[in-house]
């Protein structure tokens, strides 16, 4: 989970630093804050399917 974060995040440095357009870099942010999103989510709501708590 941690290493698509980081690519998510690395790719989004690389838009800036190529100076995209600001509407791809906008997408690009918001589409790696879903995915993690859905890997937090997903990860909680399987721990405390283990019976783990918080």
């Amino acid at each position: 989970m941690d290493t698509l974060i980081l690519a998510g995040l690395l790719g989004i440095v690389y838009l800036i630093w190529k100076q995209s357009s600001r509407t791809r870099v906008l997408a690009a942010w918001w589409i790696v804050i879903l995915l993690c999103a859905g890997l937090l989510k997903y990860h909680i709501t399987s721990g405390l399917g283990l019976g783990l708590t918080w």
